[in-house]
């Protein structure tokens, strides 16, 4: 912390000093006890879930021994089928949860791109509406292919594109960057847009052309 810039006797200053160090250790002592409490918390969680899915393999496997002992090849068979309908699940589970996140990183790192075709003030605003524009799929190569839909419509298949057809809508040229309000591509600055008018009038705005 630095006081030179004001006029402080030493003594002050050295008082001021040691009291911000006894308060910035204060705040790392307490942060590092909430991290250990968290992690804490984390392990045995994860100790439970172990504990518990090793229960239930020794009952699993206790049960595959009873039957073969008891030579009851019904039992087995049941139990052998639903022990890998079990699996499947599991399995599938499994799948559809790297399907999820990798659609969500896909999605979400195009969506990044687009929004930051629009002005800062209307980036919020627009963001439900963009989302539900754009949808993404997988090729045979498992490549991610984007495209844009307005009114059940495909409009663009990347984001120059979608640009491109942006600028010629009147409810994505009021807050597209680059393009004034007719869509004619100048650019519109960001100073103007700021003294417009205040945060309702940009809602009122939108909810013009239709984006909200």
């Amino acid at each position: 912390m630095d006081l030179s810039k004001f006029d402080l006797s030493e003594e002050v200053t050295a008082a001021i000093q040691a009291e911000f160090t006894k308060e910035t250790e204060g705040l790392r002592n307490k942060n590092e006890q909430l991290l250990g409490e968290k992690k804490t918390i984390q392990s045995t969680i994860a100790e439970q879930a172990k504990i518990a899915e090793d229960a239930r393999q020794a009952a699993v496997k206790a049960e595959e021994a009873r039957l073969k002992a008891a030579n009851d090849m019904d039992g087995l068979e049941s139990h052998y089928e639903a022990k890998l309908a079990e699996q499947t699940a599991a399995a599938n589970e499994q799948a559809k949860a790297a399907r999820e996140a990798l659609l969500s990183r896909d999605k979400g790192s195009v969506l990044n791109q687009v929004k930051s075709l629009i002005h800062d003030d209307y980036r919020d605003l627009a963001s439900d509406k963009l989302s539900n524009m754009l949808k993404v799929g997988y090729n045979d190569q498992q490549q991610p292919v984007t495209t844009f839909e307005h009114e059940g419509k495909v409009v663009a298949s990347n984001i120059e594109e979608f640009k491109g057809w942006a600028s010629e809508q009147p409810q994505f040229a009021k807050i597209l960057k680059g393009v004034d309000s007719s869509g004619a591509g100048t650019q519109r600055s960001h100073s103007d847009s700021v003294a417009s008018g205040e945060d309702a009038a940009y809602k009122a705005r939108l909810r013009a052309a239709g984006l909200t």
